[in-house]
């Protein structure tokens, strides 16, 4: 692995300190100093199993400076996912009967014997069917420790402005792929996903989002704030927008819809920021209680810090974009292709020129 150059992690450590800084971070004994500030970061997003987030927010800030101008002008990369998969087989029967487990769990996982999942809610949802009741916390803390996922992919998603460009992007994954490579090493993409979308207003929704998360517990009162809180807008259509809130209990859910209700936080809300008012119609609660409350925030604040300056170059693209003619400003798939390979092409002939 090609280890970043040491003026190169003493910006990167920098940065992470000023964002620590920003949103009034502190370590757990309330004493200790930014000393380590990438490292505290880095270990926060490897707990909530969102490692890859530090590497989002490093290709963002490399987007518009470093990465082929075709690409950088008609996408913009909007998340990593991992796929991964675990295989229940006879190995893991065997280690469960050693744990002397009831008869019945027992018996319900050798009937999902061959089958693989892609997470652990649907392992434990094809259980509790065949158990036909929830799992006790002790089965719950016994397969967090004995399910073991294995990497599949690791994914690159771009928001892009067309399906010509969304076809052109996947007939140059691997050049593209290899690009990614020399420029972050030690990320190990395997695949790039093309979502179409307005950049414009995506960046627009995410900064909106780190705004709100920022200052969550100064715009809600307690029995929001310490329950839920803000992860992403989930856009129905220009016009229409749903914020996302992951709750950190079932309970919590439960009381949230009753007090104060989606209807109330929508409104109060509006009055706390008139800019959400042409955002923000409906909010939607979501559970996840494996996540802690202030892992969700940091994630939803470091996704949102976009330059302004970069936000109003794409904002300006975009409006220039929707006012023109879609027969005149959207090329064909195939000019498409040629330009990519044209800047390809420029990209190589430069790098063995430097050479």
């Amino acid at each position: 692995m090609i280890m970043p150059s040491l003026p190169q992690q003493n910006k990167d450590h920098n940065l992470v300190t000023q964002f620590l800084r920003s949103i009034h971070y502190k370590s757990s004994s309330g004493q200790k100093p930014y000393g380590n500030a990438l490292s505290i970061l880095r270990a926060i997003f490897e707990a909530s199993g969102q490692q890859h987030l530090l590497y989002l927010v490093k290709l963002r800030k490399l987007w518009f400076a470093e990465i082929d101008s075709f690409m950088a002008r008609n996408s913009y990369p909007r998340n990593i996912s991992v796929l991964r998969q675990f295989t229940v087989n006879d190995d893991f029967c065997q280690e469960l009967a050693k744990a002397s487990v009831s008869p019945d769990f027992l018996q319900a996982v050798e009937k999902l014997n061959g089958e693989s999942f892609k997470r652990s809610e649907q392992l434990n949802g094809q259980l509790q069917k065949r158990l036909k009741r929830l799992l006790s916390p002790e089965e719950s803390e016994l397969l967090k420790h004995k399910v073991r996922f294995k990497h599949l992919q690791t994914i690159l998603h771009l928001t892009v402005y067309d399906g010509s460009i969304a076809q052109a992007l996947r007939f140059e994954t691997e050049a593209y792929l290899r690009i990614f490579h020399r420029l972050l090493p030690e990320l190990k993409l395997d695949s790039i996903n093309c979502h179409v979308g307005d950049l414009g207003q995506a960046q627009y929704d995410q900064r909106q989002v780190a705004l709100l998360a920022k200052d969550w517990n100064q715009v809600t009162p307690p029995e929001v704030h310490e329950r839920c809180m803000p992860a992403f807008l989930h856009r129905v259509s220009r016009g229409h927008a749903v914020l996302v809130l992951y709750v950190s209990t079932e309970e919590g859910l439960e009381y949230l819809k009753r007090t104060p209700g989606s209807d109330w936080l929508v409104q109060h809300l509006h009055k706390k920021r008139t800019e959400l008012q042409e955002v923000l119609q409906r909010i939607a609660f979501v559970p996840k209680p494996e996540l802690d409350l202030e892992q969700i925030r940091l994630r939803s604040v470091v996704l949102g810090e976009i330059d302004s300056e970069k936000l109003s170059s794409v904002t300006e693209i975009t409006s220039r974009k929707s006012t023109a003619s879609t027969s005149k400003t959207t090329l064909s798939a195939k000019e498409q292709f040629a330009k990519i390979r044209m800047h390809l092409n420029e990209g190589t002939s430069d790098a063995v020129n430097s050479a």
